[in-house]
């Protein structure tokens, strides 16, 4: 099982990459096994919001990995920083099936 953090932002016109993902819609984290997966259970999260008014969304996936065993905290945690891997951007389409 693999760590996911995504942004979701609108796919505006002549916008470029920086300007968009500067300000996000939406930012959350999911775990699946594959960035297939993950755009797919993002998608099915999202559907019963923006089915109705589609607008052109962008998604970027940023797999995540854990820190290194350098400790625990109190709770039992591992300590450290999670480490930002390539990020992998799709488009969110929605169809008329939606």
């Amino acid at each position: 099982m693999k760590t996911f953090v995504y942004h979701i932002v609108e796919k505006l016109p002549g916008r470029q990459e920086m300007q968009r993902f500067a300000h996000p819609i939406h930012v959350g984290i999911v775990s699946a096994d594959h960035v297939v997966a993950a755009y797919a259970i993002v998608v099915d999260d999202l559907r019963p919001t923006f089915a109705d008014h589609p607008q052109p969304l962008e998604i970027r996936f940023e797999e995540m990995s854990p820190p290194r065993s350098i400790g625990l905290d109190s709770t039992g945690l591992g300590v450290g920083v999670w480490k930002h891997h390539k990020p992998i951007d799709m488009d969110i389409t929605f169809t008329g099936d939606d």
